[in-house]
C-alpha cells in the first residue's frame, strides 16, 4: 500500500528493479493518491483520494483490522512480544510504572500478576483491565497517581479509539468508497502470511512480507 509514494519516478533504477521484480513473484502494489503518477499507471490498483486526506483511508484500514476481523487474523504474537501494545495504561494517559525499577508494566497471564514488560519468561495479555499496584508518571516526570491503580492495555486504548472511524465515515472524508477501503484491508491482512517464518542465514525469523508505504 504506497501512498503518494511515486517510487517509480523517485527511486532510482534500484528501486524500480526492485519494483518491478516484486510484481513479477505476484506482488499487488496499490497506489493511493490524487493523481494518476507513473507508480499508480504502474500499479496493480490506483485509488484516487482526496488531498491531505490518507490518515483518513489508514484509519479505515486499522478499523476494519480491529472492528471487522477475528483477532485471530491479526498477528496477535508480534502485538503482543514486540509492541508496547500490552503495556498497561492509567487514568491519565501515562503508562503504569513499577515502583522500583520505572519500568511500564504488563499483566503476565501464567502468574496472574502485573510486571515489568521485559521480565523473562512471561506471557503478556493484550487486553484487559487490571488494578495493580502502581506509579501513574507524566511528560515531566510528575508522579501523576500512585497505589492500586486500574489500567488498560495499550491495544484496548487503541481499539477504543478507532470504533469510530469506519470506511463510511471516511469515504465522506477522502472521497473513497468504503467498498474499496474494504478491499484493500481485507487483502492487506490476507496476505500478510502471519505465523509463517523464513530461514535467513540459518535464523528463522517471521515473514512479513507486506507494508505501507507514506
Amino acid at each position: 500500500i504506497s501512498c503518494g509514494s511515486n517510487i517509480e519516478a523517485s527511486g532510482g533504477v534500484a528501486g524500480v528493479w526492485r519494483h518491478a521484480n516484486a510484481r513479477v513473484r505476484g506482488m499487488k502494489r496499490v497506489q493511493v493518491e490524487p493523481h494518476l503518477s507513473v507508480t499508480g499507471a504502474c500499479s496493480a490498483q490506483w485509488v484516487p483520494i482526496k488531498p491531505k486526506t490518507d490518515p483518513a483511508f489508514l484509519f479505515a484500514l486499522i478499523h476494519v483490522m480491529l472492528h471487522e476481523m477475528p483477532r485471530e487474523r491479526l498477528d496477535l504474537p508480534c502485538l503482543t512480544q514486540r509492541t508496547a501494545s500490552p503495556y498497561l495504561v492509567g487514568a491519565h494517559g501515562y503508562y503504569l510504572r513499577d515502583r522500583v525499577s520505572r519500568k511500564p508494566l504488563v499483566w503476565d497471564t501464567l502468574a496472574n500478576r502485573a510486571c515489568a514488560h521485559d521480565t523473562p519468561g512471561i506471557a503478556e495479555a493484550l487486553e484487559g483491565r487490571r488494578e495493580v499496584d502502581a506509579i501513574e508518571i507524566g511528560a515531566d516526570e510528575e508522579v501523576l497517581a500512585d497505589g492500586l491503580l486500574v489500567g488498560e492495555t495499550g491495544f484496548d486504548k487503541l481499539v477504543a479509539h478507532m470504533r469510530d472511524y469506519s470506511p463510511e465515515w471516511a469515504a465522506g472524508v477522502c472521497d473513497v468508497p468504503a467498498a474499496t477501503m474494504r478491499q484493500i484491508a481485507q487483502e492487506y491482512v490476507e496476505q500478510a502470511c502471519v505465523g509463517q517464518t523464513i530461514e535467513i542465514e540459518g535464523r528463522t525469523l517471521p515473514y512479513r512480507p507486506v507494508a505501507v508505504t507514506l
